[in-house]
């Protein structure tokens, strides 16, 4: 019986140990955001193995976001979203928005990290380091067209009309307005959850009316 035991232990050591993966993981490891070299995306670094140091980092961090480590946008003359209907009016990205700006506006070197005198190498990028505009991921500085980001959702706003609902509802409590009351990228998408839809890149929800009700009634 000590031998069966002993040699059930010694074939154990032998077999290399991986995490396990299942289909549709919320990992941010298996996501497009993962730009090390493990990344399943096109853009990624060729030999940057840390997974977290685009956007995060314990130490020489910056105040506009939590352990935020990526150099941030300094545009302030983005084309904000416009409709005729919007009864609220988007501001210059701020919070969380500009922070996923900071890649996805197209003009910082997506391995652009603080505390790094040049940008960790990437591939499948532009010739400044920068997502390349023909991707869908490249915003530009024109979100005039398919983000409404950085609005103040106001109670005197959302009671005035008939399409808002206040308070927004949710009963997970994972869709809706920042602690600041901004609608912002984060509102509606998780950068560390691609799991949720199979539709729409990194969304809370299954599906797209699931998030949209949080805050409209339609």
């Amino acid at each position: 019986m000590i031998r069966q035991f002993l040699g059930i232990m010694i074939l154990l050591t032998l077999i290399p140990c991986q995490p396990a993966r299942s289909e549709g993981s919320s990992s941010v490891f298996e996501s497009r955001h993962n730009l090390s070299a493990s990344g399943p995306g096109e853009i990624k670094s060729p030999s940057e193995t840390r997974v977290c140091i685009f956007c995060h980092s314990t130490h020489n961090t910056s105040k506009e976001g939590p352990l935020w480590n990526h150099q941030t946008t300094a545009q302030k003359s983005f084309t904000t979203y416009k409709r005729a209907t919007m009864s609220g009016q988007p501001e210059q990205p701020n919070g969380a928005t500009k922070l996923c700006l900071s890649c996805h506006d197209g003009t910082i070197a997506v391995g652009a990290v603080r505390g790094l005198s040049r940008p960790i190498p990437m591939q499948n990028v532009g010739s400044g380091g920068e997502i390349p505009a023909t991707r869908k991921g490249n915003f530009s500085l024109d979100l005039s067209g398919t983000h409404p980001v950085s609005v103040k959702y106001k109670q005197s706003t959302a009671l005035a009309v008939k399409h808002l609902r206040w308070p927004p509802l949710d009963p997970e409590k994972s869709v809706g307005p920042d602690a600041d009351g901004y609608v912002q990228c984060t509102s509606c998408h998780d950068p560390h959850d691609n799991s949720k839809s199979d539709r729409y890149p990194f969304w809370k929800k299954a599906t797209f009316d699931e998030v949209c009700l949080t805050c409209h009634t339609f």
